[in-house]
């Protein structure tokens, strides 16, 4: 009965959430549509202004909408995974290539480094819905610098992908709820929701189906890494293989070599 209730409230708090979401952009867009009939109709620069906002707070909207309809896939499990082999390095650098217009316009840094190739197994598709996720999670929070930090890195039989920003950080008693759907901080230094509010919970849900491990470290004033790491490929365990066996193991060929 406890878990029912616990279900229970959390789907309640989750519609009363999405709706107040939802709420906020229609009444924006109805202010500046109405604004524009009454006011600004005849003032171009007015105009845009008003449409701007309108056209922002619809893909807002649309937004809000995506990310439901995939928490909802996942949670009933009805996302079906197409893992194949895919260089991670290719794929982060397709998801930041979206990101050049704020290096163009506003003044932000992206800087990735990776290795030469770092091929992995999994759903590319997916994995660049988490990157994505993550890297405009960094934009948000990463502070005056406007600096947001992707690194690729081995680590044994996996690559690491590391995003991290020099925002404001987080404390440590809020970091094991930042993956909740609308997680609200007690913190003064926890980041406010903004977006959809949905988008580190669908990253742990990627993740899961993907059996990755994944996390977060940060410090308050400092910024934040957000992880995870996936599996190499048969590819590069290969690489592996033929380099082990390219050591030779008689003693007296050692010798010869030294």
């Amino acid at each position: 009965v406890t878990e029912e209730r616990r279900i229970e409230e959390q789907r309640r708090e989750f519609v009363a959430n999405v709706s107040h979401d939802m709420k906020t952009p229609l009444t924006m867009i109805r202010s500046y549509a109405e604004m524009i009939r009454d006011l600004s109709g005849n003032n171009p620069e007015k105009r845009d202004q008003h449409l701007q906002v309108i056209i922002d707070e619809t893909d807002r909207l649309n937004r809000l909408v995506s990310d439901m309809s995939t928490v909802s896939a996942m949670q009933t499990y009805k996302v079906v995974m197409h893992k194949t082999t895919f260089d991670l390095g290719a794929s982060v650098g397709s998801i930041l290539s979206s990101f050049n217009i704020l290096e163009e316009q506003e003044g932000y840094f992206f800087k990735f480094t990776k290795p030469k190739e770092c091929y992995v197994y999994g759903d590319e598709d997916k994995i660049k819905q988490v990157m994505s996720n993550l890297v405009n999670n960094a934009v948000k929070y990463c502070g005056k610098d406007k600096v947001v930090i992707i690194n690729i890195k081995r680590v044994g039989r996996k690559f690491r992908v590391e995003v991290s920003d020099h925002g404001p950080g987080i404390a440590q008693e809020e970091l094991p709820h930042v993956w909740d759907r609308y997680y609200k901080a007690s913190s003064n230094y926890v980041r406010a929701t903004t977006g959809t509010g949905l988008g580190l919970s669908i990253v742990k849900e990627i993740l899961t189906l993907h059996h990755a491990d994944y996390g977060v470290y940060s410090k308050v004033g400092k910024g934040t890494t957000f992880w995870f790491e996936l599996p190499l490929s048969k590819k590069e365990r290969d690489k592996d293989s033929d380099k082990t066996k390219s050591v030779p193991r008689d003693p007296a060929a050692i010798e010869d070599i030294n």
